[in-house]
């Protein structure tokens, strides 16, 4: 075990992840993706006593994800700590794989997004192995996050296939050592209008599918309007209704004949994201009906649910212990808040698959951008806590 503080020893993983490229290839075709970084983990993590597999993602078998497994001397509850290999492309970005250090910030590609997160899950995993721990601590890093989410499916079915069943799920995504307690879901629907093309002279000759999509975008706006006069949520007010790509026309002087469309709906906890489906169908039935001759599909291409942390029990109780751990070395920084997140992640396959998830990981800015950093304190100060908090979990205490 390495004889720097947990918080420095994080701080050099990091920038020895962040020199790896594993930019995802289902993002910029021809990157590298997890293959390297996962090796890399693995080989660590195997000489720190975890006994460690890499697992393929059954749609890609080069999209490795790394679990590693450590059983205490003694029984216990299972906490997993979880994070995502893959980053976002480098394009503008003078030297992403150069980890520079400057006025208190990590630089690089992934110091935010989330190599600095997996460097403290790493550091608090080996900690907690070389002191005799109960339980069982398990790491899980995953492919795709960035994309489709392959590799924690691939992870979750990996665990479930070995009996390995846990009590709380730690998720270090750049949250700036808050607690995201919820986040919204999506569900994207292609629609395909189809009317009948004619010169533009004779108007009346026509089905005219642009006429028609200006109208479903006015039907969109209206049900966007009807969302944010709900009661708001707590933490992520509003579910939206979205048109993200839109195509029509094929010449001048040609009344379009198609047009299609892509919407995109933002849900809250409590609402199935599958269910936008049929918002839309409404809203094409409204403009059909007004559109003699007009004929529409819509098909749901992409859904992922809304979620909402545990407000009892396991991972309530870690999250109060880690917060309070963050605050004890915040030196008079804002204590972590239990906040929310307006964008999706995985936290809603962990909590589907019967595991209650805590997120919370060091932040800093540019996250998808060409300059991205990490705050090196906040790296620095996560490792002790994470470790300080899965103690606690691992000694049996569950309530809150």
């Amino acid at each position: 075990m390495s004889d720097l503080s947990p918080g420095d020893d994080a701080l050099e993983l990091a920038r020895l992840l962040i020199s790896i490229d594993s930019v995802s290839p289902s993002l910029v075709p021809g990157a590298p993706g997890e293959g390297r970084i996962a090796a890399v983990i693995a080989q660590r993590l195997t000489g720190a006593g975890f006994v460690v597999d890499l697992v393929p993602a059954p749609e890609d078998a080069e999209r490795v994800s790394v679990v590693a497994v450590h059983v205490g001397s003694r029984p216990g509850p299972t906490v997993v700590f979880n994070g995502h290999l893959d980053t976002v492309g480098v394009e503008g970005m003078a030297d992403p794989f150069n980890p520079r250090i400057a006025d208190g910030k990590l630089f690089g590609r992934g110091a935010s997004d989330m190599k600095s997160g997996l460097a403290g899950l790493i550091v608090a995993a080996e900690r907690l192995a070389a002191a005799d721990h109960p339980g069982t601590v398990v790491f899980t890093g995953v492919a795709d996050e960035e994309d489709a989410s392959v590799g924690a499916a691939a992870v979750l079915r990996h665990l479930a296939d070995r009996g390995v069943t846990a009590d709380v799920c730690l998720i270090a995504e750049p949250t700036w050592l808050d607690r995201i307690a919820a986040h919204r879901g999506y569900a994207v629907v292609e629609v395909t209008l189809q009317g009948t093309a004619a010169h533009s002279s004779q108007p009346g000759l026509a089905v005219d599918a642009i006429r028609a999509l200006g109208a479903l975008l006015q039907e969109v706006e209206r049900a966007d309007d009807e969302l944010r006069r709900r009661p708001a949520h707590p933490l992520l007010e509003y579910g939206s209704f979205t048109a993200t790509v839109v195509r029509a026309g094929s010449a001048p002087f040609t009344i379009a004949a198609d047009a299609t469309l892509v919407i995109e709906r933002r849900t809250l906890p409590g609402e199935r994201a599958e269910a936008a489906l049929v918002e839309v169908q409404a809203m094409l039935d409204a403009v059909a009906a007004r559109t003699p001759g007009l004929r529409t599909g819509a098909q749901l291409t992409h859904q992922r649910e809304a979620w909402e942390a545990d407000e009892h029990g396991a991972a309530a109780r870690f999250a109060d212990v880690l917060a309070a751990e963050l605050s004890r070395d915040a030196e008079g920084e804002t204590v972590p808040a239990a906040v929310g997140a307006p964008y999706w992640m995985e936290s809603a396959l962990w909590q589907a698959a019967g595991i209650p998830t805590v997120v919370c990981g060091p932040a800093g800015g540019g996250l998808h951008a060409v300059e991205e950093w990490v705050d090196i304190d906040q790296l620095r100060r996560f490792p002790e806590a994470v470790i300080a908090a899965t103690r606690d979990a691992l000694s049996g205490s569950s309530e809150a």
